[in-house]
């Protein structure tokens, strides 16, 4: 059998295969989450069963992306930052998935506008990591991505400001209580997310 020294000097891709299905994931997740809004209690098995296979789904790339890392003998970047994206990405998906299970056990369905408009924000920023997944090689791409990234998430949080705010004495306590604490765990994944973007600028610094 004959190899090629191009082919023997070729990157390891899968690394990229299994963060491009992360950031997949996290798409799907916040799609599924914003599907609740509206849902009922007698419609939520499905979402349940849903999040739970996509939070599976994630640990399994992000422990395949670790064994492809560890047999790969070059990768696209350093097998640290690689690893950094990956449990990045993982844990962006549990937050979500975790925002989505809180909601369906305190049977929140109809929350207020800006939750919806955070969602949507985090749907658009998992599209932008599916870009910036094929970009490593492209850092003038990369880097508007990150600005994209960037006004996203300041956005994402801004709005959570006003949420938090919103939420007055005319709920009753009980209903205060459980709407703060969806909004703790939808923060939770903007932070989740936030911390993505952060790592995604600190590569564009060292690869430049």
């Amino acid at each position: 059998m004959n190899f090629s020294l191009s082919s023997l000097l070729a990157p390891d891709t899968a690394s990229l295969d299994h963060l491009a299905a992360l950031a997949e994931g996290l798409g799907s997740a916040v799609h599924q989450v914003a599907q609740l809004m509206g849902a009922s209690k007698a419609t939520t098995a499905e979402f349940d069963t849903g999040l739970k296979d996509i939070d599976s789904a994630a640990t399994a790339h992000h422990m395949a992306l670790l064994t492809s890392l560890r047999s790969s003998y070059i990768t696209p970047l350093p097998r640290q930052d690689l690893y950094l994206l990956a449990d990045g990405l993982n844990n962006a998906v549990e937050r979500v998935c975790n925002a989505g299970l809180l909601i369906m056990a305190t049977e929140q369905f109809r929350l207020p506008a800006e939750a919806m408009d955070i969602l949507e924000n985090l749907g658009r920023q998992a599209e932008l990591l599916e870009e910036a997944v094929t970009q490593f090689r492209d850092l003038d791409g990369l880097e508007e991505t990150w600005m994209q990234l960037q006004r996203n998430s300041k956005r994402a949080e801004r709005v959570m400001i006003e949420w938090v705010s919103s939420m007055t004495g005319d709920l009753l306590q009980r209903s205060y209580n459980r709407q703060r604490e969806a909004a703790h765990a939808v923060d939770a994944a903007i932070v989740a997310v936030r911390q993505i973007t952060v790592h995604v600028g600190s590569i564009l610094v060292q690869e430049s």
